[in-house]
C-alpha cells in the first residue's frame, strides 16, 4: 500500500465524473470500445428502465428538506462544527504562546517568622507607628510584596510541538466536518431507503391480506352450504394468519426503521417532513415510484460505469482513492498527527532558549512607592541528567510513531478493500437484479393465467391466492435490490473519492 508522506497541494480535487469514452486521471486509465459501450448501455438500460413502475419525483425534493433539516440538527455534525472551533481556537493559543511574551504580576502579603531583627542599624519603622512617616523604611515582620515575571521564548521544543499537533488537530476537524457532510448523505439514503422498503412491503401484505380476507369469506360460505371442505377452510384461516404475523412484523420494522431515521435526524416527529414524507407513500405504487426515483439506478450506474468495468482493476480503483478520497486524506493526516505526538516523549530532552526578566519590589520601600529592582537576561537551559530517560524517551517516541503509520496502512487497506468488496457487491446486485425482474414478469404471468384458470374453474382458489402472494414475494424482492443497489453505487462512489452531489453541500460550504 502506498502511502505517501503529504497530501498533495494540501486539499484533496474531487473531480465530476461523466460518462466517456476513455477515464484517465491519476493513474486510472479506462478504454471502452463503441462495441463494447453500445452494448453496456444497452443493457444497463434494459436492466434499470421502470416501464412497469411509476416514478415519484417529489421524494427528491422532499429528500432536500430532510437533508437541510439533519444537517442544522445532527448530533454528529453539530459535533463535527463544534470541534472545528474548538481546534481554531487551539491552533491560536499554541500560537500566541510560542511567539507572545509571557507577564506574570503576582502580589503577596508576607508575614516573616523568627526573623531576627536586632542586626538592623535602622530602626524598624513598620514596627513603631509613632515614628515620623518621613523616616527611613525598613521592611518589618509583616510587608506587601510584589513582583512581576517576563518571559520570551526564542525556542522550546514542547512550543513547537504544540504548534506542529494544534495545526494537525484543526485540519483533522476541517476534514471530518466535510467527511461527515458527505457520509450525512450517503447515511440518509440508507436509512430512508430502508424506511421506504418497510412501508412498501407492509403495503404489499395489507393488499395480500385483503385478497385473502376475501377468500376465507368465501371459503366459510361455501363451507356453510356444504359446498367446501373443512380442509380448504382450515387452510384458507392458516394462510390468513400468516399473513396477519407477517404484517404485524413488518409493521414493527417499519417502525424501526423510522426511529432509526429519528434518532439519526433529530427532527421531531411532528415536523412537517415527515407528514410530507407519509403522504409521498401512501399506497403501494407511490412508495414503488418513491423508491425507484430515489435510488435513481440508471443515472447512478452511468456515473459509476468506468469504475464497475471488469477492464478496472483493483490497483487503478486504490491509485484513484489515494488522490481523490477525503478518506485517504484523513489517513494521513491521523499519521501525521500521531508522529507529531509522538514526539512529545522527547521534548523534554532538548535545550531551551529564551529571555527571562524580572522586577520585585525593592527591598525596604513601601508598597505604594512602587519602586522596584530587577533583571532581565538570554538564558540557555541543557539537560544533562535525568536518570537516562533520554534513550527510553526515544524509544518510546521511534514506536508510537511506528504504530501511527501501521495504523495508517491498516485503515487504507480496509478502506481499499471495501472498495473492491463494494464493486464485486454492486456486480452481483446488477445480476441479481436483472433476474428478479424476469422473475417478477413471470409472476405476472402466472397470476394472469391463474385468474383465467380460476375463472374456468380449471384451477383453485388456494392456487391462485398462493400465486398472488408470490408475486407479492417477488415485488418486494426487488424494490429491496434497486434500494440496496443505490445504497451501494453512493456508498461505492463516496469511498472512491467522487461522492454524488449533496443536496445541501453550497450550502454547507457557505457556513
Amino acid at each position: 500500500m502506498f502511502l505517501p508522506d503529504t497530501v498533495n497541494a494540501g486539499s484533496i480535487h474531487i473531480p465530476k465524473v461523466k460518462t466517456i469514452d476513455s477515464l484517465s486521471k491519476n493513474g486510472l486509465s479506462i478504454d471502452i470500445s463503441d462495441a463494447q459501450k453500445h452494448q453496456t448501455e444497452s443493457s444497463d438500460k434494459e436492466s434499470f428502465s421502470s416501464k412497469n413502475i411509476n416514478s415519484e419525483p417529489d421524494i427528491l425534493e422532499m429528500y432536500k428538506a430532510l437533508f437541510g433539516q439533519t444537517w442544522e440538527r445532527s448530533p454528529d455534525i453539530q459535533i463535527a462544527r463544534k470541534l472545528k472551533e474548538q481546534k481554531s481556537a487551539e491552533e491560536y493559543t499554541s500560537w500566541a504562546k510560542r511567539l507572545s511574551p509571557k507577564v506574570d504580576f503576582e502580589i503577596a502579603q508576607k508575614r516573616y517568622l523568627n526573623k531576627d531583627f536586632s542586626s538592623d542599624d535602622i530602626a524598624n519603622t513598620a514596627a513603631d507607628p509613632l515614628l515620623p512617616a518621613d523616616s527611613e523604611y525598613t521592611d518589618g515582620k509583616d510587608i506587601t510584596d510584589w513582583n512581576f515575571d517576563l518571559d520570551i521564548p526564542i525556542y522550546r521544543r514542547a512550543l513547537s510541538v504544540a504548534i506542529d499537533i494544534s495545526k494537525l488537530e484543526y485540519q483533522l476537524a476541517v476534514n471530518n466536518l466535510e467527511i461527515k457532510t458527505r457520509e450525512l448523505d450517503a447515511r440518509l439514503h440508507e436509512l430512508l431507503g430502508n424506511y421506504m422498503v418497510a412501508s412498501y412491503n407492509l403495503h404489499n401484505l395489507e393488499n395480500s391480506i385483503l385478497i385473502s380476507q376475501n377468500h376465507v369469506n368465501k371459503i366459510q360460505r361455501g363451507y356453510d352450504l356444504r359446498d367446501q371442505t373443512k380442509l380448504e377452510l382450515l387452510r384458507a384461516q392458516a394462510n390468513l394468519k400468516e399473513l396477519e404475523a407477517r404484517k404485524d412484523l413488518n409493521e414493527q420494522k417499519r417502525d424501526t426503521t423510522f426511529r432509526d431515521l429519528l434518532d439519526f435526524t433529530a427532527i421531531p416527529e411532528t415536523s412537517p417532513t415527515w407528514f410530507w414524507l407519509m403522504e409521498l407513500l401512501d399506497s403501494e405504487e407511490r412508495t414503488a415510484g418513491c423508491i425507484n426515483s430515489f435510488s435513481a439506478l440508471a443515472t447512478s450506474y452511468e456515473r459509476m460505469q468506468d469504475f464497475l468495468d471488469e477492464s478496472t482493476t483493483d490497483t487503478e480503483l486504490r491509485d484513484f482513492f489515494i488522490h481523490n478520497s477525503l478518506l485517504y486524506k484523513k489517513i494521513l493526516l491521523e499519521r501525521d498527527l500521531g508522529k507529531s505526538k509522538a514526539d512529545k516523549h522527547t521534548q523534554t530532552e532538548w535545550p531551551a532558549l529564551f529571555v527571562r526578566g524580572e522586577l520585585d519590589r525593592k527591598e525596604d520601600t513601601r508598597l505604594e512607592d512602587y519602586s522596584g529592582e530587577g533583571s532581565i537576561g538570554l538564558v540557555l537551559s541543557v539537560p544533562l541528567f535525568s536518570g537516562g530517560t533520554l534513550l527510553s524517551n526515544i524509544k518510546t517516541k521511534d514506536m508510537a510513531s511506528e504504530i501511527s503509520s501501521i495504523q495508517a496502512f491498516s485503515a487504507a487497506l480496509r478502506t481499499v478493500n471495501s472498495i473492491a468488496n463494494k464493486k464485486k457487491t454492486i456486480t452481483s446486485l446488477q445480476n441479481v437484479f436483472e433476474k428478479q425482474l424476469t422473475h417478477l414478469q413471470q409472476q405476472q404471468e402466472i397470476v394472469r393465467l391463474s385468474l383465467k384458470s380460476y375463472q374456468i374453474k380449471q384451477t383453485s382458489m388456494q392456487d391462485l391466492l398462493t400465486s398472488k402472494n408470490r408475486l407479492i414475494d417477488a415485488k418486494n424482492l426487488l424494490m429491496r435490490t434497486t434500494a440496496d443497489l443505490g445504497i451501494l453505487l453512493r456508498q461505492f462512489a463516496w469511498e472512491l473519492g467522487i461522492p454524488f452531489p449533496a443536496p445541501s453541500l453550497e450550502f454547507h460550504k457557505t457556513k
